[in-house]
């Protein structure tokens, strides 16, 4: 059994095999306090009804902000939290051979805690992943091939708390190596529940309207996609719909994203490759990162990250780097698309340079805390047994 997955603030939707059925749950939770039994989604709200259970309504709010929550006489930290509700989720599907959960917030907070649960419910690290929305938006394209992608490709995501526009841009090199890079603009803010009746879908058909005329303008689109819940009554905005469809072919799936994380699935499973495009979604890396250091006496460029890995799982990526006087550790990055070369350097402070005109052995830790959000860790090692360390460790952010 494949699965694809796909949650945002309020629900999590479930796609089995690739089939046009999606399932959806509530993001909430239950503990039967008598009992002990968990509930999750709508049996959370039902069991909720004869007041037995405490029902968490925001877990996407507690895995963002890092929260714990009190359930009877008991405090949960959110990973564990996490870790209950996709274990019950998974339980009530079968021979699971591989699972794709696609998130739209790229915090580096829900990521981990989600990726943590996965871990603890599937003793398999081959037999999952979690990515985001703008990842499941590619893979969908080069599903369809390239007859579909010659022109760029545009989508619309309506959740109950936005409407957000993705579109897909295509960079070719001299050596035929594509970049793909997914664009998002600035989302509306157009929450569904007040916008229910006549009268609200008037106006949110107008929102809609001047919305997508200022993200379309005047580009030439292949395909508009429509996805999420706040098209099931697409025909209630008939202005939008019109304009989009004077434009292009629509296409409108509201449960696109998790049957896009099938497709994921699937070709992870197939060992289905891409080896002339690479990937610049928000769930990668745009640049290339080398470190400027000493090697066995030697200076050299070592190669720390290419462009497109998956910047999350960039996490305590930790080396050691021989520092001479300069006390500085220099770095160089190559931002690909615009095929600019930058340096960055991560000097060490001056109250910790006491062993001058003597090489000094430091340990790196590097972790991306968003795509352009760069967290170095230095920690003195002093030099063996030649001098003792001089002091623990500093951190610094650099944005690339």
């Amino acid at each position: 059994m494949i699965l694809g997955i796909s949650i945002d603030e309020n629900f999590v939707y479930v796609n089995v095999d690739g089939t046009d059925d999606v399932v959806r749950y509530p993001f909430a939770i239950g503990r039967n306090l008598s009992n002990n039994n968990w509930f999750i989604g709508d049996d959370a709200r039902f069991e909720n009804v004869d007041n037995v259970d405490m029902v968490i309504d925001k877990l996407y709010y507690l895995l963002e902000n890092d929260v714990s929550a009190r359930i009877g006489d008991t405090t949960y930290e959110s990973k564990d939290l996490a870790r209950i509700f996709i274990s019950n989720l998974l339980s009530k599907y079968s021979d699971i051979e591989f699972v794709t959960i696609v998130l739209r917030n790229n915090n580096i907070k829900i990521f981990s805690k989600l990726k943590n649960a996965l871990s603890q419910c599937i003793n398999n690290d081959k037999k999952y992943k979690i990515t985001t929305y703008s990842e499941a938006f590619i893979a969908y394209i080069k599903s369809k091939g390239e007859e579909f992608y010659n022109n760029p490709i545009a989508l619309f995501d309506f959740t109950e708390k936005a409407l957000t526009f993705y579109e897909l841009l295509r960079y070719k090199t001299e050596n035929d190596i594509e970049y793909w890079k997914v664009d998002t603009k600035e989302h509306l803010a157009l929450p569904l529940d007040l916008l229910s009746g006549d009268a609200g879908k008037k106006v949110c058909d107008n929102l809609l309207c001047d919305f997508s005329k200022s993200c379309l303008n005047e580009e030439i689109y292949n395909n508009i996609i429509l996805s999420g819940i706040g098209f099931n009554e697409a025909s209630s905005y008939r202005d939008f719909m019109t304009y989009v469809c004077s434009i292009t072919d629509v296409n409108t799936d509201v449960d696109f994203f998790a049957k896009s994380a099938t497709i994921i699935s699937k070709d992870v499973v197939a060992n289905v490759t891409y080896p002339n495009i690479i990937n610049m979604t928000d769930a990668r890396t745009t640049v290339a990162i080398r470190l400027l250091a000493k090697v066995n006496q030697t200076n050299t460029k070592i190669e720390l990250v290419k462009p497109g890995e998956e910047w999350f799982n960039i996490y305590n990526n930790t080396f050691n780097v021989i520092v001479e006087d300069e006390k500085t550790i220099k770095f160089e990055y190559l931002k690909v698309i615009e095929g600019v070369i930058k340096e960055f350097v991560v000097g060490i402070p001056e109250k910790y340079q006491v062993r001058q005109d003597k090489s000094n052995l430091f340990e790196v830790c590097m972790t991306f805390l968003q795509q352009n959000l760069l967290q170095i860790t230095v920690t003195d090692k002093g030099f063996g047994e030649f001098y003792e360390p001089t002091f623990q460790q500093f951190t610094r952010d650099i944005n690339l």
